[in-house]
């Protein structure tokens, strides 16, 4: 039997500062090579009031920098649980470090079941997995969350850009942003299961300039 279609709109200059606050807690100075981060991606967590970790866990993060270059990783763990790099297995040639009993940070995220919480955890989610990121690592960091669309796009009049979260058969966010380098248009699309994410679609929607 089908839900009623429930819809919730939110700021997109609300959303657009949690993306910022979320990105310049971790653009610290750090050492070359792989390391533990500086900053905790529980401090990111901070930021976004509707989330929470599931208990008995928290969130960690390992920083790679070489030269101007960075990116880093985020994993949940068992809390307390954080090993140096050379106790971590290493995931690929660039010794990406993964924890024994390391999950993705979707798998023990949380919240308060409000519309908020989702739009708020489709956007905490792109800030874990572009945790550290710096120069040609950066993707997400160079969107900018949007509710209009700029007059030089040619997209149809009636389109709605605005944040919001469905609650229908399933749960599902969608939110639109500007990349500034590209100067194109893409729409996000997360459905949920709790707050894990069952499916992502980050698609290029329109060209401008």
């Amino acid at each position: 039997m089908n839900k009623e279609k429930e819809i919730f709109c939110f700021s997109a200059r609300k959303l657009q500062k949690l993306h910022m606050d979320a990105e310049d807690l971790w653009r610290v100075p750090a050492k070359s090579g792989w390391q533990k981060s500086p900053v905790s991606p529980m401090d990111v967590l901070r930021l976004f009031s509707k989330l929470k970790i599931k208990r008995g866990y928290e969130l960690i993060a390992y920083m790679f920098r070489k030269g101007l270059q960075g990116k880093g990783v985020v994993w949940a763990v068992p809390e307390g649980h954080f090993p140096e790099v050379e106790e971590c297995m290493k995931l690929d040639e660039v010794g990406t470090p993964k924890p024994e009993k390391a999950l993705p940070p979707s798998r023990v995220l949380d919240g308060d079941r409000s519309p908020e919480s989702y739009i708020q955890a489709s956007i905490f989610l792109r800030e874990m997995d572009e945790f550290g990121a710096l120069w040609y690592e950066l993707k997400w960091g160079l969107h900018e969350i949007i509710d209009e669309v700029p007059e030089e796009f040619h997209l149809p009049e009636t389109l709605d850009v605005r944040p919001r979260t469905v609650f229908e058969n399933d749960t599902i966010t969608e939110f639109f942003t500007l990349e500034l380098l590209e100067k194109r248009i893409y729409r996000h699309s997360d459905t949920f299961e709790g707050y894990s994410l069952k499916n992502q679609i980050d698609e290029k929607y329109g060209s401008g300039w």
